[in-house]
């Protein structure tokens, strides 16, 4: 395992946000979610940000369609707009299937959306439970296209469009399915334990010590956000961990991105000392930081 960064080699690319998710590079700037601000934000490269939406019920996943729009969720209404010519429209209303919250999105190359169900609704007191993914076609109908993942979070699609990858936060671990072509998954396969870092590592290994947001490199390298652990970890196409980044805060979620498609953002959110973090999250007392470092492996064709 090779540490490659640590919080003084980061870069400060820009703050001010309560609890910063999916991160997206899009066109020269940096798109986000500010769940708790209830805002979206586009940052320029230089770190300048600018409201692009207020969304009431809270954001979360974003993704773009192959015409260049913006797809974003809305938490706790289920619902789906697209954001194109500066204006939203609904996209699909999931509210009838949704258990959970919308959470994580990832957009394919046939604009097939796969939409994260949670399965519980954590910020309002519920327990985690088994949720599932959600796929949105491109005629707007909704199927299921996989049950009993526990609070799905980071979703990717690899260079080849063959795999799926999806984190289950609350079960520990990184899963895979087989990408057919209608878009249904198949084969479902735990490609990783995430017990296995806090082996590697000597960490106690906690409740918020699984898998948050991911993003995939031109090698089929994973970048993974490894929320407790307070680190970001890469594992290569074979499984093997090859870089390490420790921060300052909980690792949430992660892109590539920049002009070279060599700068890795990383988001990190801070929670006040001993404060669970949903409880701190409700209370808008979390704090959000977006950090980057110039990785050797850049962008592909991966998704988001």
């Amino acid at each position: 395992m090779a540490l490659v960064a640590s919080a003084v080699n980061l870069r400060l690319y820009a703050d001010g946000l309560y609890f910063g998710e999916s991160p997206r590079w899009q066109a020269g700037k940096l798109y986000i979610s500010d769940m708790i601000g209830r805002k979206i934000y586009v940052i320029d490269a230089s770190g300048r940000k600018e409201v692009l939406l207020e969304v009431e019920n809270q954001p979360n996943g974003l993704g773009f369609m192959s015409d260049g729009s913006l797809i974003y969720s809305s938490m706790f209404n289920a619902k789906l707009y697209q954001y194109k010519e500066g204006q939203s429209q609904l996209y699909a209303d999931l509210s009838s299937v949704m258990t959970g919250y919308c959470g994580d999105m990832v957009i394919d190359a046939e604009d097939r959306v796969y939409m994260d169900d949670t399965g519980a609704r954590v910020l309002h007191g519920e327990k985690p439970c088994p949720g599932r993914l959600l796929l949105v076609d491109t005629d707007h109908t909704i199927t299921s296209v996989a049950e009993n993942l526990v609070f799905p979070n980071g979703i990717g699609i690899d260079n080849q469009g063959k795999h799926l990858y999806i984190s289950e936060t609350f079960s520990y671990q990184l899963d895979r399915f087989d990408l057919a072509g209608d878009g249904k998954l198949l084969n479902r396969t735990v490609c990783w334990d995430t017990h296995e870092l806090a082996t590697a590592t000597g960490r106690e290994f906690n409740r918020f010590c699984g898998v948050d947001g991911l993003c995939i490199d031109a090698e089929d390298g994973i970048w993974l956000s490894m929320l407790g652990y307070h680190t970001f970890i890469r594992k290569d196409a074979q499984g093997n961990i090859t870089h390490r980044i420790d921060v300052d805060g909980d690792a949430t979620a992660c892109t590539l991105g920049g002009e070279d498609g060599k700068t890795l953002y990383l988001v990190v959110n801070k929670v006040p000392e001993g404060m669970d973090l949903f409880d701190a999250m409700v209370n808008k007392l979390t704090k959000c930081t977006i950090y980057t470092v110039t990785v050797d492996i850049g962008r592909g064709s991966a998704r988001p």
